[in-house]
């Protein structure tokens, strides 16, 4: 046994990650995807995927989300034949110890709600609940878009010369740091699997949104309108423009992820036409506490 950590992923690795992940997939009847990319880890040099072969074959992955320094989001899978075995925390530990060279505060464990060896583990290490995200895909049957040929608003895909605007928004509306807004920006603009999106009123950019392009769908994230323009119908617009672009250009696979406690939101995309496949349940622990 012995494993490897990387901080970047080549073509041949993703495919035996993914191979693992569809395995887990099918034998716990999960209803979520998989998302392996670390394009926007807020330090490049960190190592975000941990893989554990066993006789030259791998058999249980972990990989790491890590915008912020704030914290890391965590998600392992290990082929069924396998487990028990004390895989994932041994990934785990090594996870940890990387974290702590970068001063990560938290780790956030995300487990979909019906994977019950999943929760097991997370709560054998004693991690608090935190909260619960729906995983939402828009109906294509659903003919929201039929009623929706007029808008105030009008679809921009921003370049790089937007990013100081693109940034002001994101900052407004989710209040976050300027600086920080334009890093997170910059490197989606550098990623191979992002696009961001925006609508514009009288040439001003007043709401944004980004595309994370993954393994056979297209998730939807980071959807906003500046303060003082919402409550005017313009989000619903941003969701149908975004959407009609997506699937003008042969992207019918689309999802997107919402807080269960943000019943606004919820209900906001429930009428634009996406409707619940499954949860993701999110577990909080102290990196400190762990590897102690």
């Amino acid at each position: 046994m012995y494993i490897k950590s990387l901080n970047t992923l080549d073509a041949a690795t993703e495919r035996e990650i993914r191979e693992i992940y569809l395995r887990c997939k099918e034998h716990d009847n999960l209803k979520g995807n998989l998302y392996l990319d670390g394009t926007v880890n807020f330090n490049k040099d960190i190592k975000y995927l941990f893989l554990l072969y066993e006789e030259n074959k791998l058999v249980s992955f972990l990989f790491k989300f890590i915008p912020t320094k704030e914290e890391a989001e965590i998600s392992a899978y290990t082929l069924p034949d396998y487990r028990k075995k004390g895989y994932f925390k041994r990934l785990l530990s090594e996870a940890v110890e990387e974290l702590k060279k970068y001063d990560i505060k938290d780790i956030l464990f995300v487990c979909e709600n019906q994977s019950l060896s999943g929760k097991e583990c997370i709560n054998s290490l004693g991690a608090d609940y935190d909260f619960t995200e729906y995983y939402m895909k828009f109906d294509k049957n659903s003919n929201v878009l039929d009623k929706a040929d007029e808008f105030q608003t009008k679809f921009y895909i921003p370049d790089k010369s937007d990013i100081k605007r693109l940034a002001y928004v994101s900052s407004q509306v989710f209040e976050e740091n300027y600086e920080e807004e334009i890093k997170f920006i910059t490197d989606c603009f550098n990623s191979t699997n992002r696009k961001n999106y925006a609508t514009v009123l009288r040439d001003d950019i007043i709401g944004i949104g980004s595309g994370y392009f993954g393994y056979e769908e297209v998730a939807i994230y980071g959807l906003g309108i500046l303060p003082e323009f919402q409550g005017k119908g313009y989000g619903r617009e941003l969701i149908f423009l975004i959407v009609k672009h997506l699937l003008e250009n042969g992207h019918d696979n689309i999802t997107i992820e919402v807080e269960s406690n943000n019943i606004r939101a919820f209900n906001l995309y429930k009428s634009c036409g996406f409707a619940i496949e499954t949860a993701f349940d999110y577990y909080r622990k102290p990196v400190k506490e762990l590897n102690s």
